[in-house]
């Protein structure tokens, strides 16, 4: 299904102060030559503006997906980025920890790995002061009924509303297994040097039976108007 573009745009008006939890620093954000084509590879945390960013380098090239690391950051730029990953049919690959809404990038990718040391986390949203109130948990909720249109298992839209913003649960390799997530970098590097062979290593989470986290939530630290 397609992240419907006005949905996000209601969503991400009332919540120009709100974010999920802490971030560091932007996005950076690199083209990668792949023996699959070229990947861009972002770091950092999602801040405002870097959807406008990243929307002008998709329009000037063809890219095959995304590597991602991040801890969070901008909601309303995070949703724009996974509407546009979703729209393009794009593959996202998770290089290391994605949190927040770098998780809800990863849920709209047409395809999902990650490395086998990688956490995804999830949390509810919170206001500019890092807490929960009503217009936040209204937002969650809105936020939990797109996810379903993206075919996001109920057990992970669970974890994403009990979980305060102050925290963080991580997914399981259950919750992995059901989002179709396999455990292998999708993109060569074009000098031969990537991180694993599609062909021999593409097994889902569920065959390799390896526990991702604990399921538990852990304590995360805060930071006003952003993402975790």
């Amino acid at each position: 299904m397609t992240l419907n573009s006005r949905i996000i745009l209601k969503l991400a008006m009332p919540l120009m102060l709100v974010a999920l939890a802490h971030p560091a620093g932007a996005f950076q954000i690199k083209r990668v030559g792949t023996e699959s084509g070229v990947v861009l590879r972002l770091r950092g945390d999602v801040r405002v503006g870097d959807y406008g960013r990243l929307k002008t380098i998709l329009q000037n090239g063809t890219f095959v997906g995304l590597e991602i690391r991040s801890g969070g950051g901008s909601l309303e730029d995070g949703l724009d980025i996974a509407r546009v990953v979703r729209d393009k049919g794009l593959v996202v690959y998770a290089s290391k920890e994605c949190d927040s809404v770098c998780a809800f990038i990863f849920f709209a990718a047409k395809e999902r790995y990650m490395c086998r040391g990688c956490k995804i986390g999830v949390h509810s949203v919170s206001n500019d002061c890092g807490k929960e109130d009503a217009d936040s948990a209204r937002t969650t909720v809105q936020m939990s009924r797109l996810l379903v249109g993206l075919g996001v298992p109920y057990s992970i839209i669970g974890k994403i509303v009990a979980t305060p913003p102050a925290k963080i649960a991580f997914l399981t390799s259950r919750d992995l297994a059901a989002l179709n997530v396999h455990r292998t970098n999708p993109f060569r590097r074009n000098d031969g040097t990537a991180s694993a062979n599609r062909s021999q290593e593409a097994r889902s989470v569920s065959t390799l039976g390896i526990n991702v986290g604990s399921g538990a939530t852990a304590q995360a630290g805060q930071s006003p108007a952003r993402h975790h």
